[in-house]
């Protein structure tokens, strides 16, 4: 539970200090538009499958870590929490990103599209299974929702931030309400929206296979990656002399908490998921979890679960590990990484299948194969939103300086 105590005066807004920042505020978008341009050149010109598939792993890191800052963001005001309202700024920054994201995304659509998903150049007569899925598994449907997610997404993120920085203008109490109702809307919308881009987008690479849990599976890790996101940002400010007496120790332990019980949620839910589908052992499921326990897959699954679920949840058992800096930024910098490997792991093994059947015979490389193009893509598409949340930070107040609930936020105490 949370208890708080007022302090006095309130703190006034405080804007982001871009040169202490060091060289992040111009690293950032050279790594962006140098991994970018270097991957879809050499990509385009020497193997384009393998540049679609790391496109798309690329993007998707970027669209879940800012699908999960949405997320806090709608749960903040739904809830009417107090003890976020001074990192409630940064989330909002990251959920901003979407109209980003929906730039990034056009590349998917017009030129990889034919080489990510099989079921558009599939041949109804020689798979039966897929015309019963083509009132849904049909492109212009597809296109159009794929459209909707991103503009209902882009729409979301800008409302509450533009809203919210408003709110540092005047300190209308009208805009905490408005925000708080708007929330109860968008949340349902928030769901079906991730779920049915998950189904979209990382499913129907193999439109064989399905899962009934994968919608929440997604969203363990949008939840997970996004707070780890949240504390790295959060302390890096604070290093740089930011939020000067006003974060403090109590604000880790809670994100720490939310951490620890997200990589716990991921846990059972990724478990739950292959539960269920070894128990029913139906071949259209359980065609996803055997290829991947086949060759070095196999041990690359192994890494995945040590290193997404075990690792994090012994690192963030203690008290002292989530209220510590260093730790708990050396933890969350971790889960960054294991949920980039998560994504991987969604991924591409379809790469390998995609050029089986282009090729009419076994793929030449089975197996995890990593390649240059997957860093490239990655650091590309991070380094453009990294840019792009910075120059957003730096546009007003790093804090709701002036919303109801920011006191109760400074005198947050934890007793757990």
């Amino acid at each position: 539970q949370a208890m708080s105590h007022s302090p006095s005066p309130l703190p006034s807004a405080e804007k982001l200090r871009l040169e202490s920042l060091g060289i992040l505020p111009v690293l950032f978008p050279l790594i962006g538009v140098i991994g970018l341009v270097s991957a879809f050149v050499w990509g385009l010109m020497t193997n384009p499958m393998q540049l679609a598939f790391s496109y798309l792993f690329a993007f998707t890191v970027g669209f879940t870590i800012c699908a999960g800052a949405l997320f806090w963001t709608l749960l903040h005001h739904a809830l009417d929490a107090d003890w976020s309202v001074l990192m409630r700024r940064i989330l909002e920054s990251i959920a901003s990103c979407f109209p980003v994201l929906l730039l990034l995304f056009l590349p998917v659509i017009f030129l990889f599209s034919r080489e990510l998903w099989h079921w558009m150049t599939t041949d109804l007569s020689e798979d039966p299974l897929l015309a019963w899925k083509r009132p849904f598994l049909n492109e212009p449907f597809f296109y159009l929702r794929c459209g909707f997610y991103l503009l209902f997404f882009s729409v979301a993120g800008m409302l509450y931030r533009n809203l919210s920085m408003r709110q540092d203008l005047d300190g209308d109490p009208r805009i905490t309400l408005r925000l708080r109702h708007t929330a109860y809307g968008f949340i349902p919308l928030f769901v079906l929206c991730l779920t049915f881009a998950g189904f979209d987008w990382l499913m129907s690479l193999d439109h064989h296979w399905y899962s009934t849990m994968w919608g929440v599976y997604l969203f363990a890790g949008c939840a997970q990656s996004s707070m780890a996101i949240l504390i790295l940002v959060t302390n890096g400010l604070v290093r740089t002399g930011h939020l000067k007496g006003l974060f403090t120790v109590e604000h880790n332990h809670i994100m720490g908490m939310l951490l620890f019980a997200f990589t716990t949620f991921w846990g059972y839910i990724s478990f739950s998921q292959y539960f269920l589908q070894w128990y029913a052992n139906i071949p259209e499921e359980t065609w996803f979890f055997v290829y991947r326990n086949t060759g070095s897959w196999y041990a690359y699954s192994i890494f995945l679960v040590v290193g997404h679920f075990f690792i994090p949840f012994i690192l963030l058992l203690t008290q002292p590990a989530k209220r510590t800096p260093w730790r708990i930024c050396a933890t969350a910098a971790w889960v960054v990484l294991m949920h980039c490997v998560d994504i991987y792991w969604i991924i591409m093994p379809n790469l390998q299948l995609q050029q089986s059947r282009h090729a009419g015979h076994a793929a030449a490389t089975t197996g995890f194969h990593p390649h240059l193009l997957d860093l490239l893509a990655l650091v590309g598409v991070l380094g453009v939103l990294g840019h792009t949340v910075l120059w957003l930070l730096s546009r007003g107040s790093i804090f709701p300086a002036r919303d109801p609930r920011l006191r109760e936020s400074l005198a947050v105490t934890n007793w757990l």
